[in-house]
């Protein structure tokens, strides 16, 4: 007769620890895969809205009539602009953050203090989304406005 023996206590926190790093790191790559995704969208609309009123002079007309085509653009590329100053944010924070784990002597510098400070923060992106989501609508309301 086989006997399976019960893990002890000391083993369950180890498989509990690993199942929550799993369940983490899972998590945190859904994470990354949807702000990419978010903010590849975000940069398309904010770029594909004015490169819709340069080929439709009938849409570039009519928001140049009612004063509003520059607001509009503007309002769209402001809302890519941020997303574009995201990324690269998070790029530099991010290369700062790696390079000092090959070189262990930036660990003491306060840019390697800031850059960690910063990827560990996660209100730059909601201000940054919230900025887009702003501007877009925004410039919605004011299409819906000028075409109703």
């Amino acid at each position: 007769m086989n006997v399976v023996e019960e893990p002890t206590d000391s083993l369950r926190g180890v498989q509990a620890t690993d199942s929550l790093e799993d369940e983490a790191s899972e998590s945190f790559r859904a994470y990354l895969e949807y702000n990419r995704v978010l903010r590849t969208w975000f940069v398309a609309f904010g770029v594909g809205g004015p490169a819709l009123f340069l080929v439709n002079e009938q849409i570039a007309t009519r928001l140049a009539e009612a004063q509003r085509f520059r607001l509009v653009v503007i309002l769209f590329l402001a809302g890519a602009a941020a997303q574009v100053l995201g990324a690269l944010l998070n790029k530099v924070a991010n290369w700062y953050v790696y390079h000092a784990t090959i070189d262990t002597k930036r660990l003491d510098t306060c840019r390697y203090r800031v850059a960690d400070w910063f990827v560990n923060c996660f209100w730059p992106d909601i201000v940054l989304d919230v900025w887009t989501i702003s501007a877009f609508g925004y410039a919605g309301w004011l299409l819906l406005n000028v075409f109703a």
